[in-house]
C-alpha cells in the first residue's frame, strides 16, 4: 500500500510546481524540486549557499550565491523582472567579478548546501 503525503503550498509554490511539472513531465521531480526551491530561496535570503545546477549549454556548474538584502541589495537597480515571473531562481554570484546576478531554471537544480 502506498503512502500519501500532504504538502502545504502557497500560490507561488503552486506556480513553481506547475512550471516544473510542465517542463519535466515527472511527478516525483516536481514534488522534490518544488520543496527544494522553496527551501533554497529561504536560505539564499539568509546566507551564502553553494548551488550546483545544469547550465543551458549542458554543463554542470557550482556557484556561491546569496540574495541577502545586506549583500545583494547593493546590486539591485530596480530595472529587472521578478525572478519568479521568469520561472527561474536568481542570485548574486559572490565569486564572479563584480558580483553578477545569475539565474537558473527551477528544474535544473541539482543540489545546494
Amino acid at each position: 500500500m502506498g503512502t500519501t503525503a500532504i504538502i502545504a503550498m502557497n500560490n507561488l509554490d503552486a506556480h513553481r510546481a506547475m512550471v516544473i511539472a510542465h517542463r519535466t513531465n515527472n511527478a516525483f521531480a516536481t514534488g522534490m524540486l518544488t520543496a527544494s526551491i522553496k527551501a533554497l530561496k529561504a536560505e539564499l535570503a539568509k546566507r551564502i549557499v553553494k548551488i550546483t545546477f545544469l547550465k543551458k549549454d549542458g554543463t554542470i556548474t557550482t556557484r556561491h550565491a546569496t540574495t541577502t538584502p545586506s549583500y545583494a541589495g547593493q546590486f539591485v537597480n530596480g530595472n529587472g523582472y521578478c525572478s519568479d515571473a521568469r520561472n527561474v531562481v536568481s542570485f548574486v554570484d559572490i565569486d564572479a567579478v563584480g558580483n553578477k546576478w545569475r539565474s537558473f531554471r527551477y528544474e535544473r537544480l541539482i543540489s545546494w548546501e
